[in-house]
């Protein structure tokens, strides 16, 4: 049976106190002065725990020194009411002891914030070693525990936004289990879906805390994204499917020896289920693509490395006085992204036969398939990308998804006259990898429309059989009628703000649906009921002001007083004195 430990409570002199490093880096200053305030009048209901240090090395007072264990906000107290002393228990402890408990005091408060809670039970962690012994320590679910320490894998970006409040810990938890530039993408489409692809995410964020901030009438409207739509954006638009790998999903890269296989990484969808489970993602994606081109590049490498560099020797022109020289001929890095100009030759550094440099990479256009030895200019390559640039992982029309690692056999000179049709049908290519201005590419087309239309005329006959049934406008009709109309008047937010949101959530017998969908009349600037102002005329004020009236009166309102009154004329005013 374990005793308890011994302790004595003293009137500890503030001056031999000395604060231990504390998990609380939040102290709030008006809570301090409450609590003075309290302890001023009421007394200290409970001591502070300190621990003895001994005599720290060359200070004046030879005394035995205490630190801080528990109670950080109450000696900020006393400090604020001037006091010399303050009563506290004194109990021997190691420093293992001192971390937990005042980690586990700290955990406790109400208004810890939550990357602050995270790093605390992170700290249990080193101590304890399971989220389920940390739970038992605190008093907390282990699923909480849980949650709690996936906040440390947020970056920087999502740290501040958590802190600053703009985005809920659930929108947190969807992030975290993220790469860290899928984070940052992600985030700032939660706080502001309509923002510049090249904008970055501080700016974002930047403009959120000062829209927050400013007192005007639209403070308090904002919202970022709800969390079941940044959950849908994650499954639709994040992540790299792991069948566009064209390396071993089982095997392990030499050059990146702390990063696991594929099949076995956390950032596979398939393999971690406790972590994606809830993502509707029915193929295996990487949700890290900062480690997915990591172990791209690594494979290119790779590649590259098993072709040998050929030494060809480079006679120097007719009467010249130069010698002949040994120059390399590397293999070249092939993108499948298109360029119409002349690959440049470099001028410095490490430079092979034709001028070029070891990591130059060239482009579709600047490079076509050639036949071995059909040319001066004929080299061998590797690719060094897909040939798709949205991650689909195939190319529709039926062609075939080029991958990084493919070795061809490439001409890179757009003078050369063997290969002269060949660049010249490349610059007219307009995407993927044909010339779009071709039989095939004109046939397939029409083969598509011709298809389309049969389709859409099917469809007409079935709303067509459908209509005839209507009786009265179903309720989920109307809301995506009024989506639709919300769409299309661009600037209905002003009149209405979160109008969409009231659109797609609330019941249709609501009154909030009701004032959204009637806002879609008034709310617009271009509005029949609203005066041009640019081809003004008192008939159009008078009259439209009837119809309003007239309208408004269907809504229960009776607006015929409403109107300011004309101002009475000086004749007007002489004849009625």
């Amino acid at each position: 049976m374990s005793t308890a430990p011994t302790q004595t409570l003293i009137n500890l002199p503030l001056s031999l106190l000395m604060s231990d490093e504390n998990v609380r880096r939040t102290v709030n200053e008006s809570s301090v002065r409450e609590l003075a305030d309290s302890i001023k009048a009421t007394g200290l209901a409970q001591p502070i725990l300190v621990r003895p240090f001994g005599t720290p090395n060359g200070h004046k007072d030879a005394r035995q020194h205490y630190k801080l264990v528990t109670g950080q906000r109450r000696v900020a107290a006393f400090r604020l009411l001037e006091e010399s002393a303050i009563p506290a228990v004194v109990r021997e402890m190691t420093d293992e002891e001192a971390d937990e408990i005042q980690i586990t005091e700290n955990l406790q408060r109400e208004d810890v914030p939550p990357l602050e809670e995270a790093e605390g039970y992170a700290k249990l962690q080193a101590h304890l070693g399971t989220a389920t012994a940390i739970a038992q320590r605190v008093g907390k679910e282990v699923s909480y525990v849980t949650k709690r320490l996936q906040l440390l894998q947020l970056g920087g970006m999502a740290r501040k936004a958590l802190a600053e409040r703009l985005i809920t810990i659930d929108h947190a938890l969807l992030l975290a289990r993220l790469g860290p530039t899928e984070q940052d993408v992600n985030l700032k489409w939660a706080l502001n879906p309509n923002s510049g692809i090249k904008e970055p995410v501080e700016d974002t964020i930047a403009q959120r805390i000062k829209e927050r901030d400013r007192n005007n009438r639209w403070s308090g409207y904002w919202e970022p994204q709800s969390v079941l739509d940044l959950k849908h954006h994650i499954e639709e638009h994040v992540g790299r499917k792991l069948s566009r790998a064209p390396w071993d999903l089982d095997a392990k890269f030499d050059s990146l020896p702390e990063v696991p296989a594929c099949n076995y990484c956390p950032s596979n969808t398939k393999h971690n289920d406790s972590l994606f489970g809830d993502l509707n993602i029915s193929a295996a994606t990487c949700e890290n693509g900062a480690c997915f081109e990591q172990k791209r590049a690594a494979f290119v490498e790779l590649k590259l490395a098993k072709i040998s560099r050929e030494t060809v020797r480079v006679e120097p022109p007719a009467g010249s006085s130069l010698n002949a020289v040994d120059r390399y001929v590397f293999p070249l890095r092939l993108s499948w992204k298109t360029s119409t100009v002349i690959p440049r030759a470099q001028r410095k550094g490490l430079v092979d036969r034709d001028g070029f440099a070891p990591d130059q990479v060239f482009r579709y256009g600047q490079w076509i398939d050639a036949r071995p030895k059909s040319c001066a200019y004929v080299r061998q390559g590797i690719t060094v990308d897909w040939s798709d640039e949205a991650h689909r992982g195939y190319m529709g029309r039926g062609e075939k998804l080029h991958k990084p690692g493919a070795l061809l056999t490439v001409c890179v000179a757009q003078q050369c006259k063997v290969h002269k049709k060949g660049y010249a049908s490349a610059e007219k290519r307009e995407s993927g990898l044909r010339n779009e201005n071709s039989a095939e590419a004109r046939a397939d087309r029409e083969k598509w429309q011709s298809e389309a239309k049969a389709e859409n005329a099917a469809r007409i006959l079935v709303i067509r059989e459908a209509l005839d049934k209507v009786k009265k406008i179903p309720a989920e009709i109307l809301r995506r009628l009024l989506l639709e109309s919300c769409e299309a008047a661009w600037d209905i937010d002003k009149s209405f703000p979160g109008i969409e949101k009231v659109l797609k959530a609330k019941p249709v017998d609501s009154p909030e649906f009701a004032r959204a969908a009637v806002c879609l009349v008034f709310g617009s600037d271009e509005s029949e009921f609203f005066v041009n102002e640019y081809n003004p005329g008192r008939k159009d004020i008078t009259e439209g002001r009837k119809e309003l009236t007239a309208l408004l009166k269907q809504l229960g309102h009776d607006a015929s007083k409403s109107w300011p009154q004309p101002a009475e004329s000086a004749k007007k005013k002489a004849a009625r004195k």
